[in-house]
């Protein structure tokens, strides 16, 4: 048996090869192309069996291996950086590392948990649903700041400045001079025309724009950037809107998607999120405690001697953190049990923050099992066997629950 660790980069991975004894055999590179490819098949060949270690779970290079039939395991990055006998990284010595810690059978080498092609393209669609995301608000923040020189107004008119109303407002009155020539009847056209909805408020926003206003001296060049900024959000928008749209049909032909949908809150991107991040691989997560620390939802507790600590856990999946924090927050309208979970939580002098990380911590608890199991939720079972259990039972009115 040979072991082999990559240490991986975006065109060249560095390979060391190490025997059952500890030796290491062979070093190489491996290009990320075809050829590269080929010849590194060509080597493991000679060597074979082997066991192949990496750090990271996807790439071009990890679907290759895993197509090609070999064994792969996966480590942390963290844990390769704490085994690192010196601070400083070094693409050869990782090699050599990861090859040493499969050799040596270390417990944070795990092996690789493929899930289904449709979990895999569902979570590419919603990585590039959160880039185009982000790129939204990056130029939506030009935007603002763009308006702020010359245009303010803009930004009071309607609930945000990158909807569809707005951006089309701005190209058709384009500055403050021309917002102010409208007369009512052609505001009121104008909302008529894109289909507003709160046309109670057509005399405050016809007031606005009457309203004295300062002009900034020399505009001209704001109005045309501006004007190159609107298009790139309008765009943005459309994708965004293709996107879900795109996400939904996937997460829809899913067979377990009914399942997700159990959830209470398990809204229109939050049931294809966690099931994109969870999988459909039960391998995956073996136990609940697996799932609660990837997930970031429990705390660290070190303890030496007497002295004892507890602290927020910072290494985790941020994604399905975020996703189970979301989920929690959408389940307070949605779960009577859960809402009063919360409550309590807060009620022992828990912030925010704190009680909606212990309600997702237990979410995933619950989750977890279904999800072992294939069993849809149902409120009315979980809250009679909290009630057996001695544990509060009560269902908060959602009214109620809005207004403390």
């Amino acid at each position: 048996m040979h072991y082999v660790g990559i240490d991986w980069a975006d065109e060249k991975h560095h390979v060391a090869v190490l025997n059952a004894e500890g030796k290491c055999v062979s070093e190489f590179g491996v290009q990320e192309n075809g050829k590269g490819f080929s010849l590194f098949q060509e080597h493991l060949a000679r060597l074979a069996p082997v066991e192949i270690n990496i750090e990271r779970p996807d790439g071009l290079l990890v679907d290759w291996l895993v197509m090609q039939g070999y064994a792969v395991y996966v480590t942390p990055p963290r844990v390769v950086a704490s085994q690192r006998p010196r601070s400083s990284k070094d693409d050869r010595n990782d090699a050599r590392l990861l090859a040493n810690l499969r050799r040596t059978q270390n417990e944070d080498c795990r092996p690789l948990v493929r899930h289904s092609p449709a979990v895999q393209e569902l979570l590419q669609l919603l990585r590039a649903f959160e880039q185009f995301q982000r790129q939204q608000l990056r130029v939506t923040n030009q935007l603002r700041q763009v308006l702020k020189h010359y245009y303010p107004v803009m930004l009071h008119l309607f609930s945000d400045i990158n909807i569809d109303i707005a951006l089309t407002f701005l190209q058709t009155y384009p500055t403050p001079q021309v917002a102010q020539g409208l007369t009512r009847a052609e505001l009121e056209a104008f909302l008529r025309s894109q289909g507003y909805n709160h046309m109670r408020r057509l005399d405050e926003l016809y007031q606005r724009l009457q309203a004295p206003m300062p002009t900034a001296a020399v505009w001209q060049g704001y109005q045309q950037h501006v004007q190159w900024l609107v298009p790139v959000i309008q765009l943005l928008n459309q994708q965004l809107t293709a996107l879900r749209r795109e996400i939904n049909h996937c997460f829809t032909q899913h067979p377990e998607a009914a399942w997700w949908r159990t959830l209470p809150g398990a809204g229109e991107l939050t049931a294809p999120r966690l099931l994109a991040l969870m999988g459909d691989n039960r391998a995956a997560f073996p136990s609940c405690a697996a799932l609660q620390a990837l997930a970031g939802t429990v705390p660290v507790t070190r303890q030496s001697g007497k002295h004892k600590t507890v602290q927020f856990r910072w290494a985790c999946v941020k994604a399905l953190r975020k996703a189970m924090m979301d989920f929690a927050r959408n389940s307070l309208s949605n779960s009577g049990w859960a809402r009063s979970y919360y409550y309590d939580q807060l009620e022992r002098g828990h912030d925010q923050q704190q009680a909606t990380r212990a309600l997702a911590n237990r979410w995933i608890r619950i989750i977890w099992t279904l999800w072992q199991r294939h069993d849809s939720y149902d409120e009315t079972r979980h809250v009679a066997n909290r009630a057996r259990n001695g544990k509060a039972a009560v269902v908060i009115p959602a009214i109620a629950a809005a207004s403390r």
